[in-house]
């Protein structure tokens, strides 16, 4: 798999796989364009699979009666797999979600605190809540595993984070479509099972494990879920 390629590569590679000159001096009126659906392409795959090669573990430790707190810069919020809480050094499963009962039994704002945390939700924007509030300083820390955010192709020297074969012939498979092309189909066929392999690959060798209680290991896979 070919990752880290450039935009200009990547440009140059469409252009050969629609039969395009790949001298940047000719066609550069569809250069915008051709470089608009390869930056789309790459956030269309990057949305439909969890990549093992983009998940990253971030620890954000807990504060005295701090009850709300701002997701890593590079974490993607929308896209949280995973969330664990250290107490005692012992990794919990944190489950995810709550709605104004819990409030009935610990209820920050009537001075109510607890340890350890059980449950987080989002709130606003990039931010997130837990709850029971922690009771002292540096006792806890979650552990979120999450997909960081894609890097933006805007640069000519901006580099893919997704397989540069994937982008570009899936690309050239909406390219082709849309003129018509009697190659567009099986154009198409090519990025799809070399879209498979890749996801067999992957599913094959970095499977996810369920689970749930407490374990005494460091976090294997996702264990979030459940309301009260």
């Amino acid at each position: 798999m070919a990752r880290n390629v450039t935009l200009a590569k990547l440009v140059e590679e469409l252009r050969a796989e629609i039969g395009a000159s790949t001298n940047v001096s000719q066609g550069i009126g569809s250069l915008p364009s051709l470089e608009q659906t390869i930056r789309r392409n790459q956030e269309r795959l990057y949305h439909e699979y969890n990549w093992p090669h983009l998940i990253i573990d971030r620890d954000e430790p807990l504060v005295m009666h701090g009850r709300y707190y701002t997701f890593d810069a590079d974490v993607n919020f929308e896209r949280i797999l995973g969330a664990w809480v250290k107490y005692s050094d012992t990794w919990r499963p944190l489950q995810y979600g709550f709605d104004p009962l819990a409030y009935n039994t610990q209820d920050p704002e009537d001075g109510e605190y607890e340890d350890p945390v059980r449950r987080w939700r989002h709130y606003e924007d990039n931010q997130f809540e837990v709850w029971p509030v922690p009771t002292a300083n540096n006792i806890q820390a979650i552990r979120f595993r999450a997909l960081r955010y894609l890097n933006p192709l805007l640069a000519n020297t901006d580099k893919c984070d997704i397989d540069s074969t994937l982008i570009v012939l899936f690309s050239a498979a909406e390219i082709l479509t849309r003129l018509k092309a009697q190659d567009a189909d099986s154009k198409l066929a090519l990025a799809n099972q070399h879209y498979r392999m890749i996801r067999g690959n992957y599913d094959k060798s970095q499977p996810f494990i369920m689970g749930g209680g407490i374990s005494t290991t460091k976090p294997s896979g996702p264990i979030y879920g459940g309301r009260i």
